[in-house]
């Protein structure tokens, strides 16, 4: 789901979590907005880019699992067998 400009200024300016879009995965473009916290519905393996340019791969991510404390720019189709994953802005 693809965010609108206005959503995205508003999620550039808050930084408070309170827009979300379910997370298309992609080994090629970046999230909407740059700076997501991931909710992962079901669960499993989470390949991503931090907003600091690292890829990392989640083991073993949990169903219902709220990342807070981690920044992502990108949630790769490869590498990834976790699913319902929605970003929060």
């Amino acid at each position: 789901m693809a965010l609108t400009d206005n959503e995205k200024k508003k999620a550039h300016r808050n930084k408070s979590g309170s827009i979300a879009a379910a997370v298309t995965k992609s080994d090629s473009n970046d999230l909407d907005v740059k700076d997501a916290k991931l909710y992962v519905g079901t669960g499993g393996d989470l390949k991503i880019d931090t907003t600091d340019g690292q890829t990392i791969t989640l083991k073993n991510v949990q169903d219902g699992s709220y990342l807070e404390w981690i920044r992502v720019k990108k949630v790769y189709s490869r590498g990834t067998t976790a699913s319902d994953i929605v970003a929060f802005y």
